[in-house]
């Protein structure tokens, strides 16, 4: 998982990057509804907003440095 970081006029953006292996290991974590987005509880009570819904992305390469 990536959690990347940066400052949005007075907020502080969020975006989480999670690696799965397929779609139904997607489902397996999030559900049937596995393009609602899952934000813990924990999470919740320190965010003043969230997305509501996922986005997916298939890699198509792999580039290295």
């Amino acid at each position: 998982m990536h959690i990347l970081r940066r400052i949005n006029g007075e907020e502080v953006e969020f975006t989480t990057i999670m690696w799965f292996d397929s779609i139904e290991s997607i489902r397996f974590f999030a559900g049937d509804n596995y393009e609602a987005a899952v934000v813990p509880s924990e999470a919740r009570v320190l965010l003043s907003r969230f997305d509501s819904h996922a986005q997916h992305y298939e890699v198509q390469a792999e580039i290295e440095t």
